[in-house]
């Protein structure tokens, strides 16, 4: 199972953002992204993962592996009224 480094990885590349410009959205430093997507960092904080959340376009649950995919690519958690959700 993929950790939440990886997905978030996997959603800063198709937004072709950069992880200095990823922390700053979410007000960490970029060094904290650099350790969450090699998996060095494992345990963010709930407000941490909103704002990833917020910043990637996608939901906690999403991030965190709440519901497995049998196939991983498969976004369909990432669906605009799921999206709606984050935030509220």
């Amino acid at each position: 199972m993929p950790h939440v480094g990886t997905r978030i990885h996997k959603l800063r590349q198709q937004r072709k953002m950069s992880q200095q410009e990823l922390a700053r959205l979410v007000g960490v430093n970029q060094s904290f992204i650099s350790k969450m997507e090699s998996g060095e960092q494992t345990n963010p904080s709930a407000e941490t993962l909103k704002h990833l959340a917020r910043a990637l376009g996608c939901t906690t649950d999403y991030l965190v592996g709440m519901y497995e995919d049998e196939d991983e690519d498969n976004d369909n958690e990432l669906l605009p009224a799921a999206v709606a959700l984050v935030g509220t």
